[in-house]
């Protein structure tokens, strides 16, 4: 536990990473309501309410979609930083095992990562209801189907990025992933030669989570536990070809 403290100790201290991944995942869905208070309040005949059901699907998908980058930059931040910063090999002198220096790195970001997600998600709530006016309120489930998609898309982007950021610095990290998950796994999911291998995409596994509404009603069809299993795996590879290379690269 100690370790892990010491890794979100040196998570948290990053200002501008902290600053970065609030103003993603917080901020925007903030911007995000106060223009749609805004333009209530000055034309309601055109704009309705900036609450209700619908308004919370534009803004989860606001917070799940740049947390996802704020997510890449703190895992691939938390993979790479003691060897930029130039104290791995001092860790390693200690006699603490490198596996064990790999180890603390997912537990150490989900844990710096996952209150943000949750402010962005709680803000975003918190305005469907409030600001809801004459729409309808989001139900339960609804917000369940949207924490569960946002969680399993961000997660799994930390604990990737934190894998591949054994092998290369945190900016082609970001950069790949960013990548990745705004061009390439949408495109793939777009190619119906490839039929079921789509299911193996991580991002089409994290939209089976989402409820079914007009802006995912393309989604794959799958079940949760092979959603669940399919994520996990891509979580098992990276981990474990992370901490592969950890223990065999040069202090």
């Amino acid at each position: 536990m100690r370790l892990i403290s010491a890794e979100v100790l040196k998570l948290v201290r990053r200002r501008g990473l902290m600053a970065w991944s609030l103003i993603l995942t917080v901020g925007s869905v903030l911007v995000a309501e106060i223009v749609l208070v805004v333009l209530h309040a000055v034309n309601p005949n055109h704009h309705g309410a900036a609450g209700g059901a619908t308004n919370l699907e534009h803004t989860v998908f606001l917070a799940a979609g740049l947390g996802t980058v704020a997510a890449i930059l703190i895992g691939a931040t938390a993979g790479t930083q003691d060897v930029s910063n130039g104290v791995f090999r001092d860790l390693v002198v200690t006699g603490r095992k490198r596996s064990t220096l790999f180890n603390v790195r997912v537990p150490g970001a989900l844990a710096v990562f996952m209150p943000i997600l949750a402010l962005g998600l709680g803000l975003s709530v918190a305005c469907s209801f409030v600001f809801a006016g004459s729409l309808p309120n989001p139900s339960g489930s609804l917000i369940a189907k949207y924490v569960e998609y946002s969680v399993a898309i961000t997660a799994i982007n930390v604990i990737v990025a934190v894998g591949l950021a054994a092998f290369a610095s945190s900016r082609v990290v970001v950069g790949v992933l960013i990548a990745w998950n705004a061009i390439v796994a949408h495109l793939l999911r777009q190619i119906g030669i490839l039929g079921g291998a789509r299911k193996l995409i991580d991002v089409v596994a994290a939209e089976h989570f989402l409820p079914v509404t007009n802006f995912n009603d393309t989604r794959i069809a799958m079940s949760s536990v092979a959603a669940a299993l399919i994520l996990l795996g891509w979580a098992l590879v990276f981990t474990r070809a992370g901490r592969w290379w950890t223990i065999r690269r040069d202090a």
